[in-house]
């Protein structure tokens, strides 16, 4: 108890001591706190927060004010115009969109549901620091005429991700179709491509899809489910357990 007391006490004074040296960091890193650990503002708390930072006595006055504000689509922010940058998920609402997917993936069919659990555990055993949705990938600025699915893009950004993390595989979401079909299908919703919109990849894509199917760092979506579900868990499942689980590669 004695040291719990000492703690509080030295985290006090040092909180004492930014404050007076710098109000503006010291109301910055509690903003930022509150950001992280707060998923939304009550409108009584927005209220008071805006009050007290009207006082003419606070030694934040002028330079700080607070205000309701709409924010674009695109983070901006519509009273000073600043762009704002994406707050991390906080666990209630990785918890929820996790559950989410689960139950999206039932309502698909029992199997599908099984499947996207079964994936979940395998990921949290996983320290992965990067997760590719290859099919995002593979149609990164595809959209012109002549423009296809691309492995090559796909094995390019592995072995990219493969360099920055130190030799570290980064794991691969695909749909199972990409990997053993003849013909692969040129479209997002590979299940309604007629077969004349299909096409065979080329010597090094079926190289590259030879080597990912021997790949340990792959998973093969099934047919009938959405990919999107699974990199989208192995995120949430990774940052729960401290893992890095970045980007979904789009």
């Amino acid at each position: 108890a004695a040291e719990t007391a000492e703690a509080a006490e030295a985290a006090e004074a040092e909180e004492a001591a930014l404050l007076a040296a710098s109000p503006d960091g010291w109301l910055r890193s509690i903003l930022d706190e509150l950001q992280q650990s707060v998923e939304e503002l009550s409108p009584a708390s927005a209220r008071r927060l805006r009050a007290e930072l009207a006082r003419d006595h606070t030694p934040f006055a002028p330079a700080w004010r607070a205000s309701f504000a709409d924010v674009t689509a695109h983070g901006v922010c519509g009273v000073c115009g600043a762009d704002l940058s994406a707050g991390p998920l906080v666990p209630a609402q990785r918890a929820r969109l996790r559950e989410g997917l689960l139950a999206a993936a039932a309502a698909r069919g029992p199997l599908h549901g099984l499947a996207l659990r079964a994936f979940g555990e395998w990921v949290s055993r996983r320290g992965y620091k990067y997760v590719v949705d290859g099919a995002n990938v593979a149609y990164r600025n595809q959209n012109y005429d002549g423009g296809r699915f691309s492995l090559e893009q796909v094995g390019l950004l592995l072995d990219e991700l493969r360099r920055r993390s130190g030799g570290a595989s980064p794991l691969l979401v695909l749909p199972k179709v990409y990997l053993t079909a003849r013909l692969v299908p040129n479209h997002t919703q590979p299940r309604v491509v007629p077969s004349k919109e299909r096409a065979a990849y080329s010597a090094a894509e079926a190289a590259i899809a030879k080597r990912l199917r021997g790949s340990e760092h792959v998973w093969a979506v099934p047919d009938g489910s959405n990919d999107d579900w699974y990199w989208m868990l192995a995120t949430l499942v990774l940052a729960d357990s401290g893992g890095g689980g970045g980007g979904g590669g789009g």
